[in-house]
């Protein structure tokens, strides 16, 4: 679901920069938007399906996928056992740990995916979250924002891709990088 999540951002981005170009703001700011919520909900499905995979394998510890699954596991006098219970984890959170545990040189300060990755998803939020009452995000602000995050984006899938599958995305996906 991810690529296609991909694949739908990227041509999102397109047609926003055409609207632009046709001097199209609303509309250009409209598919800039529908660009960055796709490119986010790209990462949230590629951690969701790597998060399964390792499930499936039952190669990382219980409570690493618990966490990756937005559980948590706990003892339950009352029963005797350990039980899963729902608890919401960040996506910056789960990226963390995934690049710690198979990216072990990744530096977080100085690496350029990462900062575009969190700018992005700051960007993501104030859109999800508005504190004004109309859109006033330049245009071209949206186009520099949307490229850089969606470049971040699929940098860091292919980072985690070779860091954990030992091969990188697939050439499709990263060719998705915008110029």
């Amino acid at each position: 679901m991810f690529e296609e999540y991909l694949q739908d951002s990227y041509d999102f981005f397109i047609t926003a920069q055409k609207a632009s170009e046709e001097s199209d703001d609303r509309k250009a700011r409209r598919y800039y938007r529908a660009s960055v919520f796709y490119a986010t909900s790209a990462m949230e499905a590629f951690v969701n399906y790597t998060a399964d995979a390792f499930a499936k394998g039952e190669s990382l510890s219980p409570h690493e996928i618990a966490f990756l699954n937005d559980r948590i596991l706990t003892f339950s006098p009352k029963k005797g056992e350990l039980v899963e219970q729902t608890k919401y984890y960040s996506i910056d959170n789960k990226l963390r740990f995934l690049l710690r545990k198979f990216v072990p040189d990744f530096e977080f300060k100085t690496n350029t995916s990462w900062t575009k990755f969190m700018e992005f998803k700051d960007f993501r939020d104030s859109l999800v979250h508005p504190r004004q009452s109309e859109d006033e995000t330049e245009v071209a602000d949206y186009q520099k924002k949307t490229r850089r995050g969606i470049s971040g984006t699929i940098e860091l899938m292919d980072y985690l891709s070779r860091g954990m599958y030992k091969t990188p995305l697939r050439k499709q996906l990263l060719d998705l990088i915008p110029e």
